[in-house]
């Protein structure tokens, strides 16, 4: 198939798909009316699939997308703004976990949530590895003390700033302060060449809490673990990353041991209306 096909015989001539279109690579026919990609505009499209998702007829096709596989919006599961209130301010950082493990078929539908995650110029340059063992991840844990001990020794001054010593302690009486003792982490790495890496995988990790959140799954970002991934060799090793790969965020996963009964205080947003 062409890689932009429009069926003419169902195509309504309401130029919805050229509106949106991103990169505006798309015109109407002079003679048909009907929407086509301009000549050679193939490499600039950006394969959002908006031009087949907001097309009301069902008229549009664009190669290696399958039409499938557009999940028509089911108007029936709208969320009222108050349900959408309530779920967001209702979501909490995580930090006392169940031993339980998740389900591995609940963790998968959190993460295929994430491919919807938006991305600059719909890159999605993030590549995931999802540590499902527990083991692993008190292995992992344990490595992250490892690099503790190494800073303290070796750059005393970045150890205070992180605290290192108090962490330290508590993993010598057992108390994992680190990740917490979640059973899993998800780990989004980016390549340094990536356009907005930092933007795009904390869009991408925000996305996976909120996920997790719906399926009553706990979650807390995993700032130690980062920094640990990106400058200490033996765990690097063992999340298989490359060479060019920075981890750019990770969120500790597993079942909150506890209820939250009420949603906390906030401050008031600081904000300037024009």
């Amino acid at each position: 198939m062409p890689f932009f096909e429009v069926d003419a015989q169902k195509c309504k001539r309401d130029n919805i798909c050229i509106d949106e279109c991103p990169i505006r690579i798309l015109i109407a026919d002079k003679e048909t009316g009907v929407a086509k990609m301009r000549q050679g505009a193939e490499d600039a499209c950006i394969r959002c699939g908006h031009c087949v998702a907001v097309c009301p007829s069902g008229a549009v096709r664009l190669a290696g997308m399958p039409f499938e596989e557009f999940t028509p919006v089911n108007r029936e599961l709208a969320v009222t703004p108050d349900a959408a209130e309530q779920f967001l301010r209702g979501r909490r950082s995580i930090r006392t976990f169940r031993e339980q493990p998740v389900e591995h078929d609940v963790l998968a539908r959190i993460m295929d949530t994430v491919r919807w995650a938006p991305t600059a110029s719909h890159r999605q340059p993030v590549r995931w590895v999802m540590v499902e063992d527990p083991g692993r991840t008190r292995e992992i844990a344990a490595l992250i003390i490892d690099w503790m001990l190494y800073l303290r020794e070796h750059d005393p001054e970045t150890a205070k700033r992180h605290n290192v010593a108090g962490l330290i302690a508590g993993s010598r009486k057992g108390v994992d302060l680190v990740l917490r003792g979640a059973p899993h982490i998800a780990v989004a790495c980016c390549d340094g060449a990536a356009t907005w890496p930092a933007v795009d995988s904390a869009i991408a990790l925000t996305y996976l809490e909120l996920a997790a959140h719906a399926h009553g799954v706990g979650a807390c970002w995993g700032g130690y673990f980062t920094y640990a991934a990106n400058a200490y060799a033996p765990l690097r090793q063992l999340l298989g990353l490359g060479e060019g790969e920075r981890v750019q965020g990770a969120q500790m996963l597993g079942y909150a041991k506890y209820r939250y009964r009420r949603i906390p205080w906030r401050r008031p947003l600081p904000i300037t209306w024009k």
